[in-house]
Parts: structure tokens; sequence; C-alpha cells
């Protein structure tokens, strides 16, 4: 983020600034090099929130995404759930999201060679947990 210019004129309830994040990104399979651009808007007003704290903060809902939304969907596949109503989305997201954090509080750094691993046994699953 170079610049983050105030929002005025704008009928947005309580937009103060908004931003544009330039990226450039290397998929690491193909080595192919990708030119980006994404627009955001905050309610954090200039004197709280500088471009260097904005992009800290693009940066850290990054950081949560690829360490938790990407891993519940490319291990449990979580986008190919077909559990859709009522509570049923929110308690298999908590339950995946607790089945992720116990890995990593009991020192699994790969939760997607750990979660193979337990389910193919239930006694190591066991002895992870301390049992």
């Amino acid at each position: 983020i170079t610049v983050a210019i105030r929002a005025t004129g704008i009928d947005f309830p309580h937009l103060s600034q908004v931003f544009r994040i330039q990226r450039v990104t290397i998929d690491q399979k193909s080595g192919k090099i990708r030119d980006d651009c994404a627009y955001g808007l905050t309610s954090l007003t200039q004197d709280r929130a500088t471009p260097e704290n904005l992009m800290g903060i693009a940066r850290g809902h990054w950081g949560i995404e690829n360490r938790n939304h990407h891993v519940r969907d490319t291990t449990f596949h979580e986008d190919l759930s077909r559990v859709r109503t009522e509570n049923g989305p929110r308690m298999m997201a908590t339950l995946r999201e607790l089945a992720m954090s116990i890995m990593r509080l009991t020192g699994v750094e790969n939760i997607a060679k750990a979660a193979r691993n337990f389910a193919a046994s239930a006694t190591a699953t066991l002895r992870q947990l301390g049992f």
C-alpha cells in the first residue's frame, strides 16, 4: 500500500479510508508470475491506520486465511461439504478447527499428514492426545 485516501462524499456508513494493494505473486508449482490489485475499505481513520498499518492488517488477514481456511479446505475438504442446514455447517467448522488446534497444540506441523495418520490409526490418535 503506497497511499490510502480519506473517503469523503461516499454514502457508506463508517467508511474512513479506501486503499489499494498491488501485489505480485509467484505460483509455487508453475513458477508463473501474477500481478494483482485488490482494494480495501476501512472505518479506521488516517491517524489510526497509516498505509503501513493497513498493509500489516491485510497481511494478517491472509495469514489467517492460509493457516486456517486453506488448511480446512484442502485437508478436510470443507468447501465440498454437503452439510448446509441449520447449525450443521458451523458445528462441522468448529470440529475441524478443534482438530487442527489439538494437532498444533501437540506439536504437529503438517496438519494434512497428521490427519491422514490419525484417520489410519486410532491408536496413533490417542497416543498423540496423551492416552
